[in-house]
């Protein structure tokens, strides 16, 4: 019998993937729509002048429209296919779904085509989201703010028997985390770094509890559809490469994940409409 649990959370991920599979089309711009390494994907709110696309072009998308995608490309240009208007919201306030609250239930299923062109074609990724926020607030009239609410978390911590992480040698090159279906690797990667990652898989708030401070190298294999529940208490639990990623964390890397409640950091929706096609 399949765990609702674990039929929720699946779910979710294929909203998320919906949202930012996207990432394979959506290049360095999707990544930061899942947060930067290095934070817990704080919101970001507009800035006091942000700047704004030169064109934009908004249509609503065919109703037999089916697969959705947002791209970025060079010179600074949006293209979108019935993408969501919470989809945008990810990419421009850097948030993962569970961080977002409110608004009418079209944003998260209408879709939207849209061809936005800046004047500045060698605009930064930050000037590129804040273009996307004066987008959603010019067209779409949306309204957001900020707030920190008790939700449940996740605590990463050490597992019982220490750590099995190797520091990255010298060598190593700049440091990432890749984060893909049922594959998780780090290079000269922090305990953040990971947190955020396993946030973007888990849907949930991952708190860096270890309390380890170097650089790491490593790989995480693990099934994304088996024990996505939550971690177990107790019992036998499939091992190795058949693992869900609670215990593929335990088994391969020494770390564990506490469930728990804490503060996280909420972009809500006040207010949004629908634009007028052009």
């Amino acid at each position: 019998m399949t765990n609702p649990g674990a039929r929720a959370l699946n779910l979710g991920r294929r909203v998320l993937l919906a949202a930012v599979g996207v990432a394979a089309v959506a290049g360095p711009i999707a990544v930061g729509v899942l947060g930067a390494p290095e934070s817990q994907a704080q919101p970001q709110t507009e800035t006091a002048n942000p700047v704004a696309f030169e064109v934009a072009s908004i249509k609503p998308a065919q109703p037999d429209a089916t697969d959705r995608s947002l791209s970025s490309s060079p010179g600074a240009r949006l293209t979108t296919a019935n993408a969501t208007v919470k989809m945008l919201v990810y990419l421009a306030y850097q948030v993962m779904p569970f961080q977002v609250s409110g608004g009418p239930t079209w944003l998260g299923s209408d879709g939207f085509d849209i061809k936005a062109k800046a004047a500045d074609p060698h605009a930064s990724k930050e000037q590129f989201r804040q273009m996307v926020q004066k987008l959603l607030a010019d067209r779409f009239q949306l309204k957001v703010h900020t707030e920190a609410r008790e939700l449940p978390i996740y605590e990463l911590v050490t597992g019982k028997r220490g750590p099995k992480l190797h520091e990255a040698k010298d060598d190593d090159p700049e440091a990432r985390m890749n984060n893909s279906h049922g594959l998780m690797t780090g290079v000269r990667a922090t305990m953040p770094m990971l947190a955020s990652a396993l946030s973007r898989s888990l849907q949930r708030q991952v708190v860096d509890e270890t309390g380890l401070k170097g650089a790491y190298s490593f790989s995480l294999r693990f099934l994304p559809d088996r024990d996505v529940a939550g971690p177990r208490d107790g019992g036998a639990a499939p091992g190795g490469d058949d693992a869900g990623i609670f215990t593929a964390l335990e088994e391969q890397l020494g770390l564990s994940l506490k469930a728990g409640k804490g503060p996280v950091q909420v972009l809500v929706i006040d207010r949004a409409e629908k634009p007028s096609p052009n």
